[in-house]
């Protein structure tokens, strides 16, 4: 990189940090709050039995027990094994990260209180989210976990073997009338905001360096072609791996591009992105990742194009 470029690679860096880590702060709070004071029935005992009101519920639960994208794995496998059915349990997993009020709350921020990108953003999230809550929807947890249920409802995959007290991961760390739970939250809360900050830091230098090293011939190019603006942000996204706290301050910088391509970008991510695929793979048989991964990606796209084409915005 030209060394003259690197002031305004600094300040577009800083600036999007200091925008987004105080909704990343917050919501490592509220995570860490809900993983130490919320039991892990609470939508189990408010279960319905209706297919239509246990979407709804799914949709819902992020309100109640929200939680980033790479927390509400584990947190769903839980409810999988406890017999949640696989509509709420799945809609919830998709859906939670971006339908709570924290994340809402960084998207109307990160784009200057514009309504109509949150709702931009919430209808990419929600129309995927029961679309793969319906198909798994009957589904029993033996035929979507990767583990058997002869295991019992608090053995540990791989993934969540190497857990550590105080990380995001949703799991058990032992939290007991014995120990200081103020503690607990304070160390949870701490350890996923360093863990996603440096996600947040990586996500606003690779938009930075594009925006600063980037033709403006490329960047139109792509910002001028509708289908091509919306695939680049989402396989953006999908690299980049930035919590859906934050993401919506990286999509926001990419001016250029038009609003379903950004809409795309914060909505895919929470959804699939490189490190929810490598979860995605440990935690749920091979066929039913495959239909966690694709569907939601597939359906994204061709909404955003056509929200693009009929939504009335450029």
């Amino acid at each position: 990189m030209d060394l003259t470029l690197f002031p305004l690679f600094a300040s577009l860096v800083t600036a999007l940090v200091l925008e987004a880590m105080p909704f990343l702060a917050l919501g490592a709070l509220i995570s860490a709050l809900v993983e130490v004071f919320a039991p892990l029935d609470l939508v189990e005992r408010r279960m319905p039995k209706s297919p239509a009101a246990q979407i709804l519920l799914g949709l819902t639960a992020g309100m109640i027990l929200p939680t980033c994208e790479c927390g509400s794995v584990p947190i769903v496998r839980r409810f999988l094994q406890k017999g949640v059915p696989a509509r709420a349990a799945i809609t919830y997993m998709l859906a939670a990260p971006v339908v709570n009020p924290v994340v809402l709350a960084a998207t109307w921020a990160a784009f200057k209180g514009d309504w109509t990108m949150i709702a931009y953003r919430v209808f990419l999230v929600v129309i995927p989210a029961v679309a793969v809550g319906l198909v798994l929807g009957r589904a029993a947890p033996t035929e979507l976990l990767r583990f058997s249920l002869a295991k019992g409802p608090q053995a540990l995959t791989p993934l969540e073997a190497q857990c550590t007290s105080g990380c995001d991961c949703g799991c058990d760390h032992g939290v007991g009338p014995g120990r200081n739970r103020l503690f607990s939250v304070l160390s949870i809360a701490a350890g996923e905001f360093l863990e996603t900050g440096a996600f947040l830091v990586l996500g606003a230098c690779a938009a930075s360096l594009f925006k600063v090293l980037t033709p403006a011939s490329a960047v139109n190019l792509f910002a001028q072609n509708l289908p091509l603006a919306v695939a680049a942000l989402m396989l953006l996204a999908i690299a980049l791996t930035v919590c859906s706290e934050a993401d919506a301050f990286v999509a926001a910088s990419f001016t250029a591009f038009p609003d379903a391509a950004k809409a795309a970008f914060t909505a895919i991510g929470p959804m699939v992105d490189l490190k929810l695929i490598a979860l995605y793979l440990l935690v749920f048989r091979k066929r039913v990742a495959g239909a966690i991964i694709l569907v939601p990606t597939v359906m994204i796209y061709i909404l955003a194009v056509s929200l693009g084409l009929f939504g009335g915005r450029p």
